[in-house]
This record gives structure tokens, sequence and C-alpha cells, in this order.
């Protein structure tokens, strides 16, 4: 009996190490499956961190380079522009202003303003560092060679040339060496630039 008593507990240790080991078989299985989709999932993750943060990259390159380029053509234009001002200033600002200094341009100026003046009547200031340089002469001559009311006196207020109004003071046309300086400017700009940097 007690032979049999040692079969029967055999046994049932038997039965209970197979049972445990095919419960610890599936255990295994199943943490090994959940194993290998969490490391699938971690991978595809990696993968698309990976993928984003490459586009981003990608993304910060393309925009960066297009910074640089507008930056790198703003300031190409703006030196082109700063090279065509300097040479206009050195050959336009320093003639008209040689010119202006010159009593009898500003004398035959006078004269072609005058003549073009279509008023009955004229105010005429002219540069007071002028007023030594031209003669009364002069300022009676043109008072009588145009069928005007013609008033001239010298200002303070004007640094080079004159300017010429009606009498009434309803308008002013200025003839400086500013105002002819930004003329011509305004016609040599496109000129300059284009002689200057055609290719």
């Amino acid at each position: 009996m007690n032979d049999q008593l040692q079969d029967l507990l055999s046994k049932v240790y038997d039965e209970g190490v197979a049972k445990a080991n095919a419960e610890a078989d599936l255990i295994l299985e199943k943490a090994k499956n959940e194993a290998e989709s969490i490391l699938a999932k971690a991978n595809e993750k990696a993968k698309q961190t990976i993928a984003d943060a490459q586009a981003e990259a990608d993304s910060l390159k393309s925009n960066t380079e297009g910074d640089i380029k507008m930056a790198s053509n703003h300031s190409i234009s703006v030196l082109k522009q700063n090279i065509v001002d300097m040479l206009l200033k050195i050959t336009v600002d320093e003639s008209t202003k040689t010119g202006f200094q010159d009593a009898q341009f500003v004398k035959e100026l006078i004269k072609e303003a005058l003549q073009a003046w279509k008023e009955s009547s004229a105010q005429i200031s002219i540069a007071q560092s002028m007023e030594a340089k031209i003669d009364e002469a002069f300022l009676a001559s043109i008072k009588n060679a145009f069928n005007k009311e013609i008033k001239i006196d010298f200002s303070p207020k004007i640094k080079a040339g004159f300017s010429i109004a009606p009498i009434d003071g309803s308008y002013k046309l200025s003839f400086s060496d500013d105002d002819f300086a930004s003329l011509f400017k305004n016609y040599l700009r496109p000129r300059t630039a284009e002689i200057l940097f055609e290719n």
C-alpha cells in the first residue's frame, strides 16, 4: 500500500509539474509575443521619430538656405544702390554745386526761367551768397527786358541758386543745386546701374 501511495503521489507530482511546465511555457510564450510586439512598436516609433526629425531638419535647412539667399540678394542690391548713389554724388552733386557757385551760370538760368515764365509778375529770390557776384546792372537789365512786374531779393534761406514765384506767392519754383542734382539723379540712376552692373 505504501508503494501504491508512493506511485499515486509521484503521479500527482508528475502531473502537477507537467501542468506547471505547460503553464510556464504558455506564460513564456505570451511574454515573448508581448515583448516582440513592444519591440516592434518601439522600432516603428523610433523610425517615425527619425523620419520626423529628418523632415524637420530638411525643412529648416531649406528655410535657412532661402533666408540666406534672400539676405544675400538684398545685401547685393543695397551695395549696388550705394555704389550708384556714391558715384552720382561724386559726379552730379559736385558738378551742380560748382555750377551754382558760378554767377554767370545763375544769371543765364534766371534769364531762361523768366523767358518761360507765363505769369504777369515774378518774385525772384536769389541765394544771399550771390549778392556780391550779381551786379545791379544785371538786375536792372532783367527788370527792363521782360514785360512783367519783377521783384528781386537775396535770401539767406536759399543755399544756392534761386526761386521764382508770382508776387501773390500762390506757388514757388525752386532752382537750386539740390533740385538739379535730384532731377539729374532720377534720370541717371537707372542708366548708371545698367552700365555698372549689366551682367
